[in-house]
């Protein structure tokens, strides 16, 4: 679960951007992050890379990958390169556990949204956002999406600026986060996940280095 790192925590910073695009179906060998077949050699170099995870499907298939970038500002780059999915939009958010060991289940064991601010859901929500909300993905007529997101007011570790910026909450504490895909398109409204529908993939971020 979340907890406090430090002692109090300031209003979350809204969402700025997103930039999605789709590719083929060709192969390009095997990851850097997994031994996923058909999915790009990296998705950020070495450097750039201080979280990372594989996507399982609800059978614990390898489906692809998952980055994160620290940014300026505390804020967080996020790319994402999967297969698998139905063609078309398909929502995804943080959730508070890294455990993706019940997929059969429907990966309840990854608790529930990032939102230590009691915020609702949505990024088009009056009320919102919770700091689980990131942009809807987009999957091709081949399953794959390759999505880059920049997050803001979400941090991966405990730092000054984090704190000053967005609070005593960053996603790393004792049991993780996760990252889970839906079957369907979040109307970033409707609570609790935008009738996103079924969690059909997780991807469990356990740790990483400062």
């Amino acid at each position: 679960m979340i907890t406090p790192i430090l002692p109090r925590f300031t209003p979350l910073a809204k969402l700025c951007c997103l930039t999605v695009a789709t590719l083929g179906a060709s192969s390009c060998g095997k990851t850097e992050q997994s031994k996923t077949d058909g999915l790009l050699n990296t998705l950020a170099s070495q450097g750039e890379i201080h979280a990372q995870g594989r996507f399982e499907d609800v059978t614990g298939q390898d489906v692809g990958n998952v980055v994160f970038t620290k940014a300026p500002g505390g804020n967080l780059l996020i790319r994402v390169d999967v297969k698998g999915l139905s063609k078309g939009w398909h929502g995804i958010h943080l959730h508070q556990v890294a455990d993706c060991s019940d997929g059969a289940n429907g990966y309840k064991a990854s608790a529930s949204h990032v939102d230590p601010d009691n915020n609702a859901h949505g990024l088009l929500n009056e009320n919102g956002s919770e700091r689980a909300d990131i942009s809807n993905i987009y999957a091709g007529s081949d399953g794959r999406a390759t999505a880059e997101i920049f997050r803001t007011g979400v941090t991966l570790h405990p730092s000054e600026e984090g704190f000053t910026l967005d609070g005593a909450y960053p996603l790393f504490d004792d049991d993780g986060f996760a990252v889970i895909i839906h079957a369907n398109r979040d109307d970033h409204k409707t609570q609790p996940i935008g009738g996103a529908g079924a969690r059909v993939a997780c991807a469990a971020i356990n740790a990483a280095p400062k």
